[in-house]
């Protein structure tokens, strides 16, 4: 039999630990942007990089128990953030009985948003409570206004309905405000798949400014209607000068025709000097079964591409051919996919660097040869951070590439190889500050090469 007091103390510190690494990585609330407004930090300045789980209907269709349960799963794999509904009203798409939870209304007067049912927002702010408890931040759309013309789709037919008004939405919003307004882990959301123009306009922005009124301290972006080119938050005009972060939201890469690929538009949206992040970026194998949910390589070349073009924040949401999280009709097994596995490897990298120093890299000046031509697929994206003791490249197809080594640092610069799909980190050795240095992936797979001269950093500790 094992020495009892030996293994108690050991099970005590290593549970001491546990309780300890998780404080380190717990964000303090709230968050707000940093000075330069490229990204956000906690309240002891600690830089916080947004990883995103789409979860729409989370609120509405989960028991607190599975609530709790998701997003321990979620902080598990490496995500800080999920973005849902308050109150949703699209069966279609999400499990439950929207706009029900547990048989509960959001209202006591049916479509009237200015008769808040107190047992509902009880569920509302243990939600809340539960994400802050585990460090997650949460991107909290007021109600989810739905797709044009599907009535199938969130509150934009009911909206209309005679027992609701514009008035009426203006007191939704005094009571969101109010309510959450000392909630440190919340910012909110505009629009949802939706413009909110025309008819809608004077219902979202009544709740929009009456939110405001009574939090002014509270964060936003917007979701809107990207098939009307609607591809960021400040795109859309009507609600532009109201976004505090230029939400990126692109279900397909085909959607932005010359604009694309995202790449492009990023780095474009970059320049404007906002925090920008990519929202609902991939939902792995949803329809239409396009490339951007069905090929791997696809999503973390969107990924990688974006968080080294500016982004100061990613997402993605996954799924199987017949069973998609958002629905949560089956959520356990989505917590383990290949999509999620290989998103964590990616927050694992960049969690490992200083993500928030790093500037996009368009000029000749480091790469030389390979990079490929602006605007195609296998162009390579890169950042260097604004120290210049980091310079990483994010290689689409692997393929020889000369670089101007003298042009990063001045000095001698250590390298690592970083398998995007596995998590696996190679060191290759340390180069010196040569004018032409030639690399070559290990294969023909997509592949991260990290130059770097801080002796602090330990790539290698990443491999799991």
């Amino acid at each position: 039999m094992p020495n009892l007091p030996k293994f108690l103390s050991l099970l005590t510190l290593l549970l001491s630990h546990s309780l300890i690494s998780s404080a380190q990585n717990t964000p303090a609330f709230p968050l707000k942007l940093s000075e330069n407004k490229r990204y956000l930090i906690d309240s002891k300045g600690k830089p916080f990089l947004v990883k995103e789980f789409s979860a729409w209907g989370a609120i509405q269709v989960l028991s607190e128990k599975d609530e709790g349960a998701f997003l321990d799963s979620l902080k598990e794999e490496g995500f800080n953030t999920v973005m849902v509904s308050v109150v949703s009203n699209a069966p279609s798409q999400m499990g439950g009985n929207p706009p029900y939870w547990q048989g509960i209304s959001p209202f006591t007067t049916k479509w009237d948003f200015s008769t808040p049912n107190e047992a509902y927002f009880k569920h509302v702010d243990n939600f809340f409570t539960m994400a802050a408890q585990r460090g997650m931040f949460v991107m909290a759309l007021p109600f989810y206004m739905g797709y044009r013309g599907d009535g199938s789709q969130g509150w934009w037919d009911e909206l209309l309905n005679p027992n609701n008004s514009p008035a009426k939405m203006t007191k939704y919003g005094e009571f969101i405000g109010d309510r959450y307004k000392n909630t440190p882990n919340v910012m909110w959301v505009a629009g949802g798949d939706n413009n909110t123009e025309g008819d809608f306009y004077t219902f979202e922005i009544n709740m929009l400014k009456a939110i405001k009124a009574k939090a002014p301290h509270q964060l936003w972006t917007g979701h809107f209607d990207c098939n009307l080119s609607n591809f960021w938050s400040t795109q859309n005009k009507l609600y532009a000068d109201l976004m505090d972060i230029d939400g990126e939201y692109v279900w397909t890469e085909s959607l932005l025709f010359e604009e694309g690929p995202q790449y492009v538009s990023e780095l474009k949206q970059y320049k404007k000097g906002k925090m920008i992040m990519q929202l609902d970026l991939s939902y792995e194998h949803d329809v239409p079964h396009y490339a951007d949910n069905e090929n791997y390589q696809w999503m973390r070349r969107k990924m990688y591409d974006g968080l080294l073009s500016g982004c100061a924040g990613t997402s993605f949401s996954s799924g199987e051919m017949t069973n998609q999280c958002y629905s949560f009709k089956n959520w356990k097994p989505l917590m383990n996919t290949r999509g999620m596995k290989q998103v964590a490897h990616c927050f694992q990298l960049f969690d490992a660097l200083p993500w928030h120093t790093f500037v996009p890299d368009e000029t000749n000046q480091i790469i030389i040869s390979g990079r490929g031509e602006f605007g195609a697929l296998d162009y390579v994206c890169a950042a260097m951070s604004a120290d210049r003791k980091y310079y990483i490249m994010y290689i689409p197809k692997g393929h020889p590439i000369n670089v101007n080594v003298k042009n990063m640092s001045g000095n001698a610069m250590r390298m690592h190889w970083y398998n995007s799909g596995s998590g696996q980190a190679l060191k290759i050795g340390t180069v010196q500050p040569r004018e032409r240095f030639g690399i070559v992936p290990p294969s023909e797979e997509d592949w991260v090469i990290v130059f770097d001269d801080d002796k602090d950093f330990k790539m290698l500790n990443l491999m799991k």
